[in-house]
């Protein structure tokens, strides 16, 4: 349930109501050591011709959901490119910090036409 970059969720953080349905996009990683860890697709969306995901690790949204967070800390987020469903870290620190103004735009965007409601 998105529309115009924004992954709508339970810390979506604007008012509105959510389906308690709502399900999250989970995908298994493996770092360079080879171990495992789960992510939740925050965010999936094509930036400068490319496709990039937002991902945070499962355990701390599972912590969040359930209260157990420290909620000053908020959620480690981790971009990633998508080719053919693979997943690679995005190491370009200026593509990142541009992808994160794209979405900081987007939400501004949405919370206007929300505040005009």
């Amino acid at each position: 349930m998105a529309h115009e970059g924004h992954e709508h969720g339970p810390d979506c953080n604007h008012d509105h109501d959510h389906d308690e349905s709502f399900e999250i996009e989970v995908v298994e990683l493996e770092d360079e050591n080879g171990e495992k860890e789960e992510f939740a697709i925050l965010e999936e969306l094509d930036f400068e011709g490319r496709r990039f995901a937002i991902l945070a690790p499962l355990a701390e949204l599972q912590a969040q959901e359930e209260g157990t967070a420290d909620p000053e800390a908020g959620l480690s987020l981790e971009i990633f490119e998508v080719k053919d469903d693979m997943f690679t870290p995005l190491e370009d620190e200026a593509v990142a910090e541009r992808l994160m103004a794209h979405l900081d735009a987007q939400e501004a965007k949405l919370k206007a036409e929300e505040d005009k409601d």
